[in-house]
């Protein structure tokens, strides 16, 4: 019976905990992607992610033909259900866009 209590108070536990991360979480990626800036350099973008504390992918290269090449990069959130993220696009060295998708 005391096992049944605890697994009990701890779903209740996770179940309060659990939204708080998520909207903490999906914050945290909106306003390092707001943050972000057309023309804002590359070294800069990764070194803002490292200090904001965000999961930044890439950047990746897409498109070696454009001088410098055209890249991507995704700053995703750390709650595994969600599609929520903010896509960077850039050229060469230079961000050009930054958007947010749901």
């Amino acid at each position: 019976m005391k096992s049944l209590v605890n697994v009990i108070q701890l779903i209740v536990v996770a179940a309060i905990i659990f939204p708080i991360f998520y909207i903490w979480d999906t914050d945290n990626v909106d306003r390092f992607c707001n943050s972000i800036g057309n023309g804002m350099a590359k070294q800069e973008l990764i070194q803002q992610a490292e200090e904001s504390g965000v999961k930044l992918l890439g950047p990746i290269v897409v498109d070696d033909e454009v001088t410098g090449g055209k890249w991507q990069a995704s700053v995703v959130t750390y709650w595994p259900f969600t599609d929520h993220m903010c896509v960077i696009k850039g050229i060469a060295n230079t961000v050009s866009t930054a958007r947010i998708i749901d």
